[in-house]
This record gives C-alpha cells, structure tokens and sequence, in this order.
C-alpha cells in the first residue's frame, strides 16, 4: 500500500496553467495535504494564478507569505519574483539568485519540500520547456517521496516533462485526470478534517516563529523543563541567551555585508556617471552621480552606526 504523501509540489512553465487548471478541477473540494505551486511566469499581478485556480476549483488558492505556517487543504502560489520555499511547518520566500535562468524557479520548491518532508512528498512536473523541476524531482525520489510527470503526449509543451522524465526517473507519468487521481491515492486525512499544520505533529515542541541562525530552519521551543530551551530539526539547539547571542552575530554580519552593498552600488554609480560624461550625456552621469553621493553618504552612516554598536557590545 501507498504510503501517505501530505506535501505536494507542483512545477511547470508554458503551457503549464492550462494543464494545472486541468488537475485542479478534477480534484476534490478538500484534500488531505497542502499543495505549492511554481510556475515560470512574468511579473504579473499577484492574485492572478491563485484566482485562475479558484475558478477551477482550488479553494483556499492564494499567493503565498513569507513565514505563514503550512496547512493541509490549502494552495500556496509561488509570488512573482520570489523563490517558494518549505520549512517544516512553514513557507520561505526568497529573493536569491535565479536558478535555472528563473524566479521562481521550481527545483528550489522540490529540494527544499525534500528536505523537509522527505518521504511524505508528490513532485509534479507539468508542461513547459527546458529542465527545470527534473534535479528537483530526482530529490525528491532520493529522500523518498513520489515523482510524477505529466505525458509529454498531451502537455502544450513536451521539454519540460521529457526531460524530468530522462533525469528525474519518476514512479508515474500519466495525463492530469490521472494525476489528480494520484495524488489524492497517496494522501489521506492528516487532521480529521482540520486545517492542521503540516508536519506539527511531529515537532520537537512548540514553534518560536525564530529562525536558527545555523540553519534557518523554525526553532521549537521545550514543552518540559530537561530539553533545551530551543531546537530545529536538524538538532541545533540554544539556550536563551545562546540564542540571543548567535543571532546578534548573525545580524552585524549581515548588516556589514548591506555596508558593502552599499559601497559597492556607490562605486558602479561613479562607474556609470564616467561613462555616461564620456559619451556626451551629461544629465545621465548627473543622475549617476547623485545616485553614487547617496549610497556612499548612507554607506558612510550605515558604518558609523555600526562601529558605535560594536563598540558598545564589547565594551558591556
């Protein structure tokens, strides 16, 4: 017998919407899993994919928000321009690097749902071109879980799913009415019914809503008085103070590298004001050039502030 599955990853690029709109309708109203959506699109407007679902049947469509906790029945869509993310027990958004020349992009959403929930992850990948999803979707069968292309035969367009099929090697490849079939054969009712959390009945205590400055995933609190007072999954574990101590290191270092950033943008603004005198354009290398004295003068008071603090730290 199927094991039950209760996170399922959807990927997928052209074509993609129509097939997805396909296997939503042939869901039933409430299934017994939280669903995540990634689909290569351009920067539209954000309630656009989740009100296409919602007219199709997907109810509880809706974009998804950073840190909001996992909930079977729901359906989260990766926002435009931001990578979707699984957490145990809750969503990431990211404004990393593209990956695979797109954000979002789908292998972030599969390797991460992998890490998190290995064996109880269904990885779809639907019509599209290139490759994207068929690394992501190997991941998921390497921790476990289950793999499912759409029949290049009836996506819009074949690439994307002959490709997932080459590298990703799944367990099933069938048209969107079998799929839906599919993912409702490998869940079953998490929460009698509920909107649980995915994946709380199981945490090692009770979510902090902090993040582990080892590995960013959510921290737990101690439900008695012999376990640390902190713990991830992963098994970092904090007292309090620790805590407090990890994450101001983790702040300066992070608020060092936005000094940088800053100084670095200052830089290319005198680089592109150069440029722009040269060729004549000198409204052009104004505009460059304010844009330089600005990033340097918040750059120079980002630093000030910066050094006082750390100055203040060491000595108390």
């Amino acid at each position: 017998m199927t094991e039950p599955r209760d996170v399922v990853a959807i990927g997928g690029s052209a074509g993609a919407i129509e097939s997805l709109s396909a296997l939503v309708s042939h869901l039933p109203a409430q299934v017994d899993a939280a669903i995540f959506v990634t689909i290569h699109t351009l920067p539209i407007a954000d309630g656009l994919l989740p009100k296409i679902l919602s007219r199709h049947g997907a109810r509880g469509a809706a974009v998804a928000v950073d840190g909001e906790p996992i909930l079977c029945g729901r359906v989260y869509v990766a926002p435009p321009d931001l990578h979707l993310l699984i957490e145990p027990g809750r969503i990431r958004l990211s404004a990393g690097p593209k990956e695979n020349g797109h954000r979002p992009a789908i292998d972030p959403l599969f390797c991460s749902a992998a890490r998190s929930y290995e064996d109880r992850v269904i990885g779809v990948v639907l019509s599209g071109t290139l490759d994207d999803g068929s690394v992501g979707l190997r991941v998921i069968r390497q921790h476990g879980g289950t793999a499912i292309v759409q029949d290049p035969k009836e996506a819009l367009f074949a690439q994307m799913p002959r490709n997932a099929i080459e590298i990703g090697h799944p367990q099933h490849v069938a048209p969107v009415a079998d799929i839906a079939r599919l993912i409702v054969t490998h869940t079953e009712a998490t929460s009698n019914g509920e909107q649980g959390i995915v994946g709380a009945g199981d945490a090692p205590g009770i979510s902090s809503g902090i993040a582990c400055p080892e590995c960013h995933g959510v921290l737990w609190g101690a439900t008695d008085d012999e376990s640390p007072e902190f713990r991830c999954r992963i098994g970092h574990t904090f007292t309090a103070e620790s805590l407090l101590e990890a994450h101001a290191s983790h702040l300066e270092a992070s608020l060092w590298a936005g000094v940088r950033a800053l100084q670095e943008q200052a830089s290319l603004g005198k680089h592109m004001a150069g440029r722009a005198q040269t060729r004549g354009d000198p409204q052009g290398a104004a505009r460059y050039a304010d844009r330089a004295r600005a990033a340097g003068e918040h750059a120079a008071r980002m630093e000030t502030l910066l050094l006082a603090w750390t100055a203040r730290s060491a000595s108390g």
